[in-house]
């Protein structure tokens, strides 16, 4: 995204989720891979962003890129999934 950034006018991210949606009312549980059983997206993302040391900040990232495209033309889109 960095590279993007400076690189491109405008950037178009597809599939990222917000900050705040694991808190959200109504939020949809999903498995975190779509392949292998196990916990569901938010439960990864929670057991990650409060590691003692490692893992992946994702929600810390999702912050950082909401406060970026406060300042650059990045538009984030997702998929408006409905049950069939």
């Amino acid at each position: 995204l960095i590279l993007a950034m400076d690189a491109c006018y405008g950037i178009h991210v597809y599939g990222m989720i917000n900050d705040t949606y694991c808190k959200s009312e109504g939020f949809r549980k999903v498995p975190y891979h779509y392949y292998e059983p196990g916990r569901d997206e938010c439960e990864e993302y929670f057991l990650h962003e409060n590691a003692p040391y490692g893992g992946h900040r994702f929600i810390t990232e999702k912050k950082v890129f909401a406060k970026w495209a406060k300042k650059h033309t990045i538009i984030f889109t997702h998929p408006n999934w409905t049950e069939s």
